[in-house]
């Protein structure tokens, strides 16, 4: 897709009226260089033109006029474009599924709202430019054919010729300008690895050359497909530029040969003195607005690929379940598509059944499948077999939405919102209750729906994350591994204070641990349920109390 076929999609103001004034405004430009041929004319005979003083001044103004409607409307336009691609892009992202979504990467998905949509406003008014250019263009060749059928006809085929050469290359150019962005996108990918993996870089010296020199060969491959695609670009528009100075001289060397009068000559060359420079200004943009074509492009191709991963629909209702009886497994099996490894991973198959108001912790080594368990009981991996059960009724297609409403959970790679999206007017009792219970008052506190800060610790960031979950009032509480950073004081608080008080609460809760010293001695009903290699090895539930 190009800018201007996007442009014509997205936009929302009248199309016809921009093009309208867009042509009035190469009207008034063809009629100044009119006037202005008119009163050089009367001054070659010793005499002034007032009709053509008029004339060009009306021109003028009407240019004038043209000129402030077309680029502040293209501008507005083309922000509001922008704005809405934004808009609909993010609202696809945060309806996602989420194993797709980590297909596509962050990296296309980030370089796109932000990179892409810039490009596309540094293009806005280059496209309005290049608009009344060709339509400049056209009026004058008109006038030119008007002064003399041969300077027209050479105009014609020099130009054509020069124009169909320039854009011989145009896929590939396209293609060229993909290639280049996937190789940013890489380049994204490794600069994560130096932000996220600071420590780790910092404190090995090996690791730190080697991940830059993988950062520099990335980058350099960018940059010279990059360079190779400009350096082309650079050679059509120097040929496109020769061909326009080969016009002006065909029309004042060749064209005569034909009998041409010499005044005719000279407002032929006026005229097309004036499409030179509007084809200068339009090879000037063509580097723009041919990276404006590419962002186009890659912002058409990421909606496509949103749009396929996109679960929730119209008629999802908005307010979320409130509470549930049972939840059913049955013979649920996962893998995870396109992997490399020569046996990819597979969980399953699994029966299971969780009953409002139980306990259940899940134990297990790493890479057991675990947390792949709990990603699929939280409606975040679809099963490749077998079925998800809400109350005897199967979770599938738009349901999955209102099947997680009922959950609230904290995964390894959390994050904490600095405002309490979602969660309306709590209670600031038990809010302050909540934080000096995990010894959080002094580090910090709701104001006007944000927290002062949430750059704490990472034991300290769980402890906040698990007192917003329980704001969130859901009925279903999933917990992945939340006591690994937790100094001993929290971790046995943990077990023997908050899961307890959670339970007496009503609150299902499913929690990821491996501390079995600290399950074999809680006083409560739990249900323990050990994993090996992606299946439960321990399928009776063990009860503790």
């Amino acid at each position: 897709m190009t800018f201007l076929q996007l442009v014509r999609r997205e936009m929302e103001g009248s199309l016809g009226r921009l093009v309208f004034v867009s042509a009035m405004g190469g009207v008034s430009t063809t009629a100044l260089i009119g006037a202005i041929n008119a009163g050089a004319g009367a001054a070659d005979k010793g005499e002034i033109s007032l009709w053509a003083a008029g004339f060009f001044i009306a021109a003028l103004l009407l240019f004038i006029q043209a000129q402030h409607f077309i680029l502040i409307t293209t501008t507005a336009e083309i922000g509001a474009i922008i704005h809405k691609m934004r808009v609909r892009l993010l609202d696809f992202v945060r309806r996602s599924e989420l194993l797709p979504l980590e297909t596509i990467g962050r990296a296309e998905i980030v370089s796109a709202i932000t990179g892409d949509t810039a490009i596309l406003t540094q293009a806005s008014n280059m496209l309005a430019f290049a608009v009344q250019g060709a339509l400049l263009i056209a009026l004058v060749t008109a006038y030119v054919a008007y002064l003399s059928f041969v300077a027209f006809v050479l105009s014609v085929v020099i130009v054509g010729t020069g124009a169909a050469i320039f854009h011989s290359k145009t896929k590939q150019h396209a293609a060229d300008m993909r290639e280049a962005a996937g190789w940013e996108n890489r380049l994204y990918d490794r600069l994560s690895d130096v932000l996220d993996g600071f420590k780790e870089v910092r404190l090995n010296r090996a690791r730190s050359d080697a991940l830059f020199d993988h950062l520099v060969d990335v980058s350099r491959t960018a940059a010279n497909i990059k360079i190779r695609t400009q350096s082309e670009t650079y050679r059509r528009m120097v040929l496109l530029q020769t061909s326009l100075y080969i016009l002006l001289g065909a029309v004042a060397f060749v064209v005569p040969l034909f009998s041409m009068s010499p005044g005719s000559v000279t407002k032929a060359v006026t005229a097309l003195v004036f499409i030179v420079g509007a084809c200068s200004g339009l090879v000037q943009s063509i580097p723009i607005i041919a990276a404006a074509n590419a962002a186009a492009d890659r912002l058409a191709q990421l909606e496509v690929k949103l749009a396929g991963i996109t679960s929730l629909s119209d008629d999802v209702p908005a307010e979320p379940a409130k509470s549930f009886s049972k939840i059913e497994v049955r013979d649920v099996e996962f893998h995870y598509p396109g992997k490399t490894a020569d046996v990819p991973f597979k969980v399953g198959p699994f029966n299971f059944t969780l009953n409002s108001g139980d306990l259940v912790i899940l134990v297990g080594g790493n890479g057991s499948g675990k947390s792949t368990f709990m990603k699929i009981l939280a409606g975040f991996y679809r099963p490749a077999s077998g079925e998800l059960l809400l109350d005897g009724t199967p979770v599938v297609g738009d349901r999955y939405e209102q099947y997680r409403s009922l959950i609230t959970a904290i995964f390894p790679d959390f994050h904490l919102f600095q405002r309490l999206y979602g969660i309306d007017d709590p209670n600031p009792a038990e809010l302050n209750a909540m934080l000096a219970e995990y010894k959080l008052q002094e580090k910090t506190r709701l104001t006007h729906g944000e927290f002062r800060t949430t750059e704490l610790s990472s034991g300290q960031r769980r402890r906040l994350a698990l007192i917003v979950a329980q704001l969130e009032k859901r009925p279903l509480l999933m917990l992945d591994e939340w006591a690994a950073d937790q100094d001993p004081e929290f971790r046995r608080k943990f077990y023997f204070e908050f899961l307890p008080a959670l339970h007496r609460a009503g609150i299902t809760v499913v929690a990821i641990s491996h501390d079995d010293r600290y399950i074999d001695e809680m006083d409560v009903p739990i249900r323990r349920l050990r994993m090996d290699e992606g299946r439960f090895t321990e399928i009776g539930s063990v009860e503790t109390g």
